[in-house]
């Protein structure tokens, strides 16, 4: 939201987000010691909503090899921004839309149609070459990988990468894990025989890293995994713990990232019986004190939190009551 100059220094916002610099390094430096590889973040989707701006300035001076975003729009954002850290485009890019002007972007590529558009409108752009190991989301399958590279090495495109992704990291032991192992050191060995050796190699993200210490001592490959740089390549992709989140939610090393703080409105006194908010859903069971926020659904307090979400004020977590409104 934009305020009128004249209200700029004046006007105090009710609800404010901030975002922890302090946290974030720890939680990428902590990556990085935990996988023992390096650590490119990845800032898709405005950074999680954390402000895709505002984290690469914080981690534009950690020496990350790159950054992930999924789109043009979001690498030109950091661009615009100044930011020097290289950038990795993931997702799926019209082919048109790389005609405008020359880019500093490396690009993700799956399509012989992505190889073409790079090469005709971005031929001094780097590509990393996405393997489908068995996620069958984008990706080139194995039995077409050797075609593909070798039409992308004989147009003259620069092979900076290949990578991959896991469909089950949090489970290390599943047999389909087991197989998106083989498969991409299968895509690997594909691309030394036709003499490339990529600078990154990548396949693992927040749970393959997460779970590299939590793998079976009896399980050959995937034990490799965790001491071994060779199996899963030299770098991994972070997103959602580097803002301090594990998906599975046992990670207590992990430091959340963004703080969202609102204003008391009002402070009154409720008699037991008093009943809450939007189709009464909470009714006091005794004497109590109540704070009305100036937040709701609208500024992305999730209404599934009502009535079992709490807040903090003061040090102390008081329970969300009712049903959350819009504001």
């Amino acid at each position: 939201m934009r305020f009128p100059s004249f209200l700029r220094k004046t006007y105090h916002p009710l609800n404010v987000i901030e975002i922890s610099e302090e946290n974030i390094l720890h939680n990428y430096h902590y990556l990085v010691k935990t996988a023992n590889l390096n650590i490119a973040p990845v800032l898709k989707s405005n950074a999680y909503g954390h402000g895709i701006v505002q984290v690469a300035k914080i981690l534009n001076k950690v020496g990350a090899p790159f950054f992930c975003v999924d789109s043009l729009h979001e690498a030109y954002q950091l661009y615009k921004a100044k930011i020097k850290t290289p950038i990795l485009i993931m997702g799926y890019i019209h082919p048109e839309n790389l005609a405008v002007k020359t880019l500093p972007f490396s690009y993700a590529v799956y399509t012989d149609e992505m190889l073409e558009a790079i090469k005709k409108y971005q031929p001094q752009a780097s590509v990393h070459i996405f393997v489908d190991t068995g996620m069958h989301r984008e990706g080139v399958l194995l039995k077409d990988l050797p075609m593909f590279v070798a039409k992308a090495k004989n147009i003259g495109l620069n092979i900076e990468g290949l990578m991959s992704h896991f469909a089950m990291a949090d489970k290390p032991n599943n047999m389909d894990t087991k197989q998106q192992v083989k498969n991409f050191t299968k895509a690997k060995e594909m691309l030394a025989s036709l003499d490339i050796f990529p600078k990154y190699v990548h396949i693992a993200a927040t749970s393959g890293v997460l779970n590299s210490s939590r793998l079976s001592s009896n399980n050959k490959i995937l034990n490799r995994v965790q001491n071994d740089k060779k199996i899963l390549g030299n770098m991994a992709r972070v997103g959602i713990a580097l803002y301090g989140i594990d998906p599975e939610g046992v990670n207590i090393h992990l430091k959340p990232v963004l703080s969202l703080t609102s204003t008391i409105a009002q402070i009154r006194h409720m008699k037991k019986g008093g009943k809450v908010g939007y189709d009464f859903t909470f009714i006091a069971q005794k004497d109590m004190k109540i704070a009305i926020l100036p937040i709701g659904y609208n500024d992305g307090v999730n209404r599934k939190l009502s009535n079992t979400g709490y807040v903090k004020i003061r040090g102390k977590f008081c329970p969300i009551i009712g049903r959350i409104s819009m504001n």
